[in-house]
């Protein structure tokens, strides 16, 4: 259907000023009502303050709306709850006209990344309760995927049963994540325009360790992490980053840090088209008596500049699970997203708990944000022009999860 401080990391940059909002001047939302035949398209915006303008949507009848992606061009892409256990896709095109989607048989249809193109990529649930991965196409024919990894990751005691594709870039190729069943771990997996699909891991067994790819840039360079430990999504839990470049050399990596310290934890969540990368890190010190954690940029030569926002920067929620759990996160949108300038957006929380969007520029100054009205925000995209893409609770409806650009202005 369609509608219209760490103080014990050596040798690099450091930076501990941020740049917080001030709301101390409100500015009224603007309801415009969207009549397209015989839906309503509801959308609050654009709302304008001194450095950017918001635009909030919803999809009609939804009780949540989670956009996941945007890309240059302004379209965004993400999935709405129709229900507790029931969720769609939808495209949502920069003069605001919303298309709605599912995979046909598939209870849940999730997307996670839309390049340039338009071609978007996600994952759904089939009738065997297995997510499986899909491509949607520009023209809005969908493709499912081929769920097999290679013999070395799939055995009596494991089996690689679903797919989670989680990036997809400018030439078609998609990132993502084999859940092995039921060892509780993961493998990585690139599938290529042609549909070959390569299995890799680097965690040392099988068993409840997971290898989680998070990004890929226009080369076709991924990003991720893998756990060589117990694996736990907390500060104390050991993680290495890795670099896989497009010719294979394997690249892996961690914040440098002096002793003492318990356990040590990077976590890379993705790389623009220059080779940078953004993350999260963490530190934990005497028996984890104390925990040091941020965000980091790693650039393409291999130098770390740490930072932080003005509270704990959300992380992901862990390795995904093979089955789907009602009332459970379908994905995991906490990543930090970069685009190819160097722009950082991500959420944190503040000492009340309550969770807020911010942004990091080029320069390293950091700006809190939440939609006017808003809160509980979680940012999860950005584009080439610095347009962040997310979703929100509007105080006066705050049961439902919206959807939201932030615009910047010229």
């Amino acid at each position: 259907m369609t509608w219209s401080r760490p103080s014990v990391i050596r040798g690099h940059t450091e930076e501990g000023s941020y740049k917080m909002c001030s709301w101390m001047i409100r500015y009224c939302l603007v309801v415009t009502v969207c009549m397209f035949s015989p839906l309503i398209c509801a959308a609050q915006g654009p709302s304008v303050d001194n450095r950017v303008s918001y635009i909030s949507f919803s999809i009609p009848g939804a009780v949540g709306t989670y956009p996941m992606s945007i890309n240059a061009s302004m379209v965004v892409t993400g999935y709405y709850s129709v229900s507790a256990t029931v969720t769609r896709g939808f495209l949502r095109a920069a003069d605001g006209t919303i298309t709605t989607f599912s995979v046909r048989n598939g209870v849940q249809t999730v997307p996670e990344s839309i390049n340039d193109a338009g071609e978007i990529t996600g994952f759904y649930e089939d009738a065997g309760g297995y997510p499986l991965g899909f491509l949607r196409n520009a023209d809005g024919q969908v493709i499912t995927f081929d769920t097999s990894c290679a013999p070395q990751y799939s055995s009596v005691s494991g089996n690689c049963l679903s797919s989670l594709p989680v990036s997809i870039n400018a030439f078609g190729l998609i990132g993502g994540i084999h859940p092995i069943e039921p060892l509780d771990a993961s493998i990585g997996f690139i599938r290529s325009r042609a549909g070959a699909i390569t299995s890799f891991a680097y965690s040392p067994t099988m068993h409840g360790l997971p290898t989680i790819l998070t990004g890929l840039n226009a080369s076709g360079a991924a990003v991720g992490y893998y756990s060589a430990t117990d694996f736990t999504p907390d500060a104390t839990g050991d993680l290495t980053s890795f670099l896989l470049h497009p010719d294979g050399y394997l690249d892996q990596f961690s914040v440098p840090v002096d002793e003492p310290y318990f356990s040590e934890s990077t976590a890379a969540e993705s790389i623009n088209d220059a080779g940078a990368i953004a993350g999260t890190y963490s530190i934990c010190f005497y028996e984890c008596a104390s925990i040091t954690t941020g965000g980091f940029v790693r650039s393409p030569e291999g130098e770390f500049t740490f930072f932080n926002a003005p509270g704990p920067i959300v992380r992901e929620p862990g390795p995904p699970s093979v089955f789907f759990v009602p009332g459970q996160p379908l994905s995991a949108p906490h990543r930090l997203g970069m685009n190819s300038e160097g722009t950082i957006t991500g959420s944190y929380t503040d000492v009340d708990g309550s969770q807020h969007g911010f942004v990091r520029n080029p320069y390293g100054t950091i700006t809190s944000f939440d939609p006017p009205e808003g809160g509980q925000t979680t940012a999860t995209s950005i584009n080439q022009n610095g347009v962040i893409a997310g979703s929100y609770y509007y105080y006066r409806n705050a049961q439902n999860a919206q959807g939201f650009l932030r615009v910047p202005t010229p």
